[in-house]
Parts: structure tokens; C-alpha cells; sequence
């Protein structure tokens, strides 16, 4: 009896098994966690983690490098002391594998999509542009492929100048890969699916690109090419931005934050100087009087120095009610700023500087005079009578004055407006702080990650060799 019980049991359980292994793929998969991901999720993802994190770098970290503002707390990094920025440099990176698996989806033999490869290789170049122009040489040409078939887990650093050509080279190709006459694309965040304003933010890119190499190689012949003959931004409609919306998870970030947060940041003295000085009603869009002043007849707009210490920064001016504070729509407001990666104001100004300097045709003053304009218009500012004709904005021909402008129309731009005071020296009117820890001088780059000295040492080591040491003062090659 007690063999015939076993041997059922036996049958029993090998059924049991066999009927087990049949549909165990079924039985095991998630449903709600799908293996394979279409090139629509990952490209609204991919927008939004690159909108939303240039967002919080210009509030966090762009805005006090272009002394837009300063800090009245926690100011070391106003003071310069500034480290390594990891969490951007791995924000860029991870952002960076998803879009190589858009593109990569796109090129499937099966079912091609050459828009949706043509706006990943424009995320992919506007993501390298941040990463070389604030470290420098990166990993480049090897990056991104630690899941292929042969996995690159330590990649080499590629030269500044060799990023800056494969840039311009993925740009040139989104150019053609961008089908306007096609299907809009989905889960598109930034234009909504319209593929002739991606058309015209790459190009606008591309001599965003160039400007920033042009004290480098000739940049001439490739700008007069796109100028005249390709398809650039043409108004504020094109500017390249996420809206955010009145309700949660999509309101601009900032409106989160705790107000002790938020309250750390204040008028730049710089900024508060330049606007005064220009009768720039700019200046009540984006600051707030006084909290001693506010609500009364003589309100008063006052800005503080960047680069004090703890303490002088606390008690300036008598203190925090003392100094103005960013407006209502920085903070109260959910929606009322966007998540900008290029605007329409900035193409303008640098078509000016590029027919300043003789690198194409076309009238330097209508170009400055549409940037300012599209700026004021942008902020829903009235630009005062007689603004453009005023000393200090008034065209007169040199870089100093485009520049300037184009500083003011870059708040909250990222890290624009630094990048060009680092290429130019302009404005003038930003200098290291009184308490600055680095001996009077503008940074101009960020540490390198320390996860790549312990964990891709070599080529870390070969970086620094070449490019020079591992500092904030250490000159890249766009700027030696």
C-alpha cells in the first residue's frame, strides 16, 4: 500500500512540475512592469529629467554663478567653494543611457523611426554640451556602453575639442534625421510633437555650439550655411521649454521647496545695479521689495553682494528683511515659470554677436534689438519707451553691450549666462565677493566626480595629464 501511495504521489508531483514549467514565464512575469519600454515613455522621461534638472541647477548653482543672485545662508558655493557636482555630472549621464536606448529603438530594421532617433541625438548633444563646458574633457566616445556586447565599464576621456566635433556632427544629422513632413512623435514634452520646432532648435543649438568654440576654429562658413539656408526659431513660439501645470507631480520644482529653502536666495547687488541703472521694470517681475518696505508708498528693491561670508551675508543691510527676496511667481506660483533648455531671445543674441564679428551677414542692431524685445515679451514685461535707445542698451557695435543683454535674458537659463561671462568677461560688473575662497578669481569648472578617480582611475589620470590639474581654476581648451 504504502509503495502504491508513493508511486502516486510521484506522478502526481512530476505532473505537478511539468504543468509548472509549462507556463512558469506567464506565471512570473509582472504585468505592470514591462520588459520592453516604447521610444514614447522613455523620450517623456528623458525631456523631463533634462528640463527639470536644468531647471534646479539654474536656481541652485547658475544663477549665483552669474551673480543673477546671491545667497543670504549656506553660501559656500557663492563664496566659491565649489567641489565636484556629482549628482548633475550622474543626473547627465543616467539621463544619457536612456537616450541611446531611444535611439537605438529607433533604428530598429523591424520598424525604423528617424524623427525619434533625430530628437534623441539632439537631447544627447545638448546633454554633452553641459557636461564638457562645466568639466571639460568626459567620457565621450566610450560612454554610455557598459550594456553591450562587449561592456566598456572604465571609459576613456575624450578631448574637449573632440566632443565639441561629435556635438556639432550629431546635430548635423538630427538636421536630416528630422522628418517635419512625418507623424508627430509622442510623450513630447518640449514641442508637443511638432518636428519643425525640433528642426528649428537643432540649428538654433548648433550655433549655440558654435558661438561657444568660435574663439577656438573657424566657425564662419558652418554658421552663414545654417543662417541662410535652414530653418532657425522665429519667435518665443519656439522656444525649446517645458510648461509646468498648476497641479502636482508637473509644477515648477522650486514651488516645493520649504520657504527657509526658498527664502536663502536674493537679489544679487550685481543684478539689482544693472537693472536700476537701465530703468529695466524686469526687475519687479523677478524680485520683491523688501519685507520691511513691501505694501508701502516708498518700497524699496535691494540687492547684497554675492560671495559674503556666513555671517556678513546674515546681518547685511541690517539683515534678511533688508533685502529683496525672488517674486510671487518663483515661489507661490506653480506655473508660472518654465523649465527653459534654449530660448528664442538667446538665438538672437548670438546671431548679433555673430554678425558683430563678421561671421555672417545680416544687421548686428535688429538682431540685439529682436533678443531684447523677445525677452521682455517672454517675461510678459512692457519694454518702457525709449529703452533701446538709452545709454548702457543702445547699439554701439561691441560685444559688451549684446552680451549684457543677453546676460539678463538668460536668468534662470541654466548655466548660460555663466558660461558666456566666462568666454567674454562680460558683464564686467561680476566679480568674486568680498569673501571669496579662491583667491579673487571666477571658477571655471567643476571637480571631477570622486567615484571616477577610485573606480576609473587610468583614464581619470590621462585626463588630468592632459587637460591639467584636477581644480576649478584649471583652463579647458575653450578657454586657453
Amino acid at each position: 500500500m504504502y509503495h502504491k501511495i508513493l508511486f502516486w504521489c510521484t506522478i502526481t508531483l512530476c505532473v505537478s512540475l511539468a504543468s509548472c514549467t509549462d507556463d512558469f514565464e506567464d506565471i512570473n512575469t509582472n504585468p505592470n512592469r514591462p520588459e520592453e519600454v516604447s521610444a514614447d515613455l522613455l523620450l517623456a522621461k528623458v525631456l523631463s529629467t533634462a528640463a527639470n534638472e536644468n531647471a534646479l541647477e539654474a536656481w541652485n548653482r547658475g544663477n549665483i554663478a552669474a551673480q543673477h543672485t546671491a545667497k543670504i545662508n549656506f553660501t559656500d558655493f557663492d563664496r566659491y567653494l565649489w567641489e565636484n557636482n556629482t549628482g548633475y555630472w550622474n543626473d547627465l549621464y543616467g539621463n544619457l543611457r536612456d537616450i541611446e536606448n531611444i535611439a537605438t529603438i529607433a533604428r530598429d530594421e523591424a520598424n525604423p523611426n528617424a524623427s525619434h532617433e533625430g530628437v534623441a541625438l539632439v537631447m544627447k548633444a545638448w546633454s554633452y554640451a553641459e557636461l564638457t563646458s562645466l568639466w571639460g574633457d568626459i567620457p565621450f566616445i566610450e560612454a554610455i556602453q557598459g550594456r553591450a556586447e562587449e561592456p566598456i565599464l572604465q571609459p576613456q576621456y575624450t578631448p574637449q575639442s573632440e566632443v565639441f566635433a561629435g556635438i556639432l556632427e550629431d546635430l548635423r544629422t538630427a538636421n536630416n534625421l528630422l522628418q517635419t513632413s512625418g507623424p508627430a512623435i509622442a510623450g513630447d514634452l518640449i514641442f508637443q510633437g511638432d518636428l519643425a520646432k525640433w528642426k528649428k532648435f537643432t540649428n538654433s543649438l548648433r550655433v549655440r555650439i558654435l558661438m561657444r568654440i568660435a574663439d577656438k576654429q573657424d566657425v564662419s562658413s558652418e554658421l552663414q550655411e545654417i543662417v541662410s539656408s535652414l530653418p532657425l526659431m522665429e519667435s518665443n513660439d519656439d522656444n525649446a521649454l517645458m510648461e509646468y501645470l498648476s497641479s502636482q507631480p508637473n509644477t515648477w520644482p522650486i514651488h516645493t521647496f520649504r520657504v527657509g529653502s526658498f527664502d536663502e536666495y536674493r537679489l544679487s547687488l550685481t543684478n539689482e545695479g544693472v537693472l536700476r541703472d537701465l530703468d529695466d521694470p524686469r526687475l519687479f517681475r523677478w524680485f520683491r521689495p523688501t519685507d520691511r518696505t513691501i505694501g508701502t508708498e516708498g518700497a524699496i528693491y535691494a540687492g547684497m553682494p554675492n560671495g559674503l561670508s556666513e555671517n556678513n551675508a546674515s546681518t547685511f543691510n541690517g539683515g534678511a528683511q533688508n533685502v529683496s527676496r525672488c517674486s510671487r511667481i518663483l515661489y507661490e506660483e506653480p506655473n508660472s515659470v518654465d523649465a527653459v533648455l534654449m530660448q528664442y531671445a538667446e538665438l538672437q543674441f548670438l546671431l548679433a554677436e555673430a554678425a558683430q564679428r563678421g561671421f555672417i551677414s545680416g544687421d548686428a542692431q535688429t538682431y540685439y534689438e529682436q533678443g531684447v524685445a523677445s525677452s521682455f515679451d517672454y517675461w510678459e514685461v512692457s519694454m518702457p519707451g525709449g529703452y533701446l535707445s538709452q545709454s548702457g542698451v543702445a547699439y554701439d557695435n561691441t560685444i559688451e553691450t549684446i552680451i549684457n543683454q543677453k546676460w539678463l535674458a538668460l536668468f534662470l537659463n541654466g548655466y548660460e549666462a555663466y558660461y558666456d561671462h566666462r568666454r567674454t568677461g562680460f558683464p564686467a560688473a561680476i566679480t568674486p565677493g568680498p569673501d571669496n575662497v579662491n583667491s579673487d578669481r571666477v571658477p571655471v569648472r567643476y571637480l571631477y566626480p570622486d567615484d571616477q578617480q577610485t573606480l576609473n582611475t587610468e583614464n581619470y589620470q590621462a585626463a588630468i595629464a592632459r587637460q591639467g590639474e584636477d581644480n576649478i581654476n584649471t583652463q579647458m581648451w575653450l578657454l586657453q
